[in-house]
Order: C-alpha cells, then structure tokens, then sequence
C-alpha cells in the first residue's frame, strides 16, 4: 500500500509540475477623432485606439517545477476600423518565448526596448497610449532609431528578479530588421538596458538605448537616455520625466534631422487626479528643448465596469518644422470607448 501512495503522489507531483495555463486577451478601443493637420487641413472620423492600440494576444506558461515555468506571449495589433493588422504581421506587438525561475526571466523574439516597457508609464500618465498625448511625440524611444515604435525583432532580453523594491533588464537585438537574420555578421544591431524601483507610492525607471549601425554605415550611433520619477500622494499621483537623445538618425519632430542636429533634449511633467471610485483626469506637458516641439494635454476616463471605459481627450502643441523654419501648431480631440477581455 506505502508504495502505491508513493507513486501515486509522485505520479501527482509530476502532472502538477507539468500543469499549464493559456489566456486569450484583447483590448478593442473605438472612438471619433477631429484632428487639426500640421499642413492646416482637418480629419474628422472614426479612430481606431485612440486611448490604447486595439490588439489581441495569447499568452501563458508551463509549471516545470521547482519554480522554473516555461512562458510564451503572442499580440497583434488592429484597426478596428478596416480589421487590418498594424506593424505589417500577425503578432507585431510581441512574438516570445521564455524561461522564468529564481535567477530571474529570458525571453526570446519579437519585444519592447525598456525605453518602450518600463520609462513611459513612470513619466507620464498618458504613457505611449492617448495619440498625441503619448510622451512617443518627443521622447526617443519612439524615433525608430531603436526599432519601430520601441519593438525590436531577433531580440534576447533577461530581467533580474525584484530585490528591495529594485530590478534590471538588459536586452539585444541581432539584427533590427523585419526579416529573420540568422547567422549574419553586419546587421544593425541595438542594445536596450534599464533599472526600475517600486516602493509603494514612489515608483522610478532609468533605461538606455544604442544603435550600432553595423549595416548602414551612413547612420550615427544614437543613442537614447531616459529618466522618469513618479509619487502618489493620494489625492493626485505626480508624473516626471527626462530624455535625452543623442547622435540622431530619426526624431518625433518634423524635419529636425534634416537641419544637421545630433542631440535633443526632452521632458514631461503630469497629473492623474482620482474623482470619485470610477473617474480620473489626466493633464501633462512636454517640450523637446531643441527641436521646440511639444505642448499640452488632457484627458478624462470614466470606468463603467472593470473592463469597459469611456473617455475624452484633447492636445494643442507647437512643433516647429525646421525645414521649413516655421512653428506649426496641431491640435486633437477625441472620444471613445475601451473594451478588455
């Protein structure tokens, strides 16, 4: 009988380690957007993710026991308002696989840079959602310069466990091109680092991204320094942030590049004010300091369930277009609604 119970929970102890979960996800997000172009003409319509990009993943994990779990995540993006896909594939957000455990996670394929992942949403309440309102309309990470919108394909990335409050991420991509590129030695390659702290209401990120342009010679090294701080004083949670770019190839603002400029200087302040259980106001301003682009913004979110929202939203910026010496303003007001599965 002992050894019938003996093997029976070791029988019980293996499918227990060998235990899986999968979870299908989603964000829809729809709304009316009127847009003042920088050229002087207007848009008016339906927007697709106007205070969050549409999208819809699968992701999950496998048990391996002895705290060791195999994960994996798959996202795209989509409009909602045509049902096609963004970035240009299936799973353009996130493609991964991974291995997490005591020493921490490594994860495998298509993801974020930490400038993308871990900064934004410390700096600002808007984070790298709300259209214009995004920090992407002068921070670095959103040049392109370190892949499109911050995503980075043929990527290795390994984050530290948290420690006191502190955790570290370092991250390379062989190549940032769209197509696999294995075994090739002058790809243009980019490597992405960060250090976060969370301690109850004060929350901080410090990331770091470079571009070796191993392939295209012609291009600078850029680099990209951002710092952001946040404290929740209850009654409003304070935003900060700084960036600085360096050596540019590509840039938010509008023809900066073209004037000979290698260096731009960027920061954000903000607000998110809780009204009542269900509501925030959101407010911010920014300026990238030698490109002159930036302004302010605003938005309101009302949450009518746990996963269903409402919200409005509007900017008024100042860019100028060094190419053609001018200062430009661009305004947008938007509402909508936002649904999560």
């Amino acid at each position: 009988v002992a050894g019938v119970v003996a093997i029976a929970c070791g029988w019980s102890s293996a499918v227990l380690a060998q235990q899986s979960n999968v979870q299908l996800y989603g964000l829809i997000d729809t709304g009316m957007l009127l847009e003042k172009r920088l050229d002087g003409g207007k848009r008016f319509g339906v927007a697709s993710g106007i205070s969050g990009q549409s999208r819809f993943g699968v992701r999950g994990s496998e048990d391996l026991g002895n705290g060791y779990s195999v994960t994996f995540q798959l996202e795209g993006g989509l409009l909602t308002t045509t049902g096609k896909s963004t970035q240009g594939r299936l799973f353009g957000r996130q493609a991964t696989l991974g291995l997490k455990g005591g020493f921490g996670e490594l994860k495998m394929g298509r993801q974020t840079v930490f400038g993308y992942s871990w900064t934004p949403f410390i700096a600002s309440p808007f984070g790298v959602a709300w259209s214009g309102n995004s920090i992407g309309s002068t921070f670095g990470y959103k040049s392109g310069d370190f892949g499109a919108d911050g995503r980075l394909s043929n990527a290795f990335t390994y984050q530290t466990p948290i420690v006191g409050g502190f955790e570290a991420g370092i991250g390379y991509s062989f190549s940032t091109a769209d197509e696999q590129s294995f075994g090739a030695s002058n790809n243009n390659r980019v490597l992405t680092a960060g250090l976060r702290y969370t301690n109850g209401p004060l929350k901080a990120a410090l990331t770091y991204e470079r571009l070796d342009p191993i392939k295209d010679s012609n291009k600078r090294k850029a680099q990209n320094y951002q710092f952001a701080l946040s404290y929740d004083f209850g009654p409003v949670r304070l935003f900060s942030g700084y960036n600085e770019q360096r050596n540019i190839n590509l840039n938010p603002a509008p023809g900066y590049v073209a004037t000979g400029h290698d260096k731009d200087r960027a920061f954000t302040v903000g607000a998110s004010i809780p009204t009542g259980k269900s509501g925030a106001v959101m407010l911010s301003y920014q300026r990238a300091m030698m490109s002159n682009n930036g302004g302010f913004a605003a938005g309101y979110r009302y949450q009518l369930s746990k996963r269903t929202n409402v919200y409005v939203m509007g900017n008024l910026y100042s860019v100028r277009n060094h190419l053609i010496d001018e200062n430009q303003r661009k305004h947008q007001f938007g509402v909508g609604l936002q649904h999560s599965f």
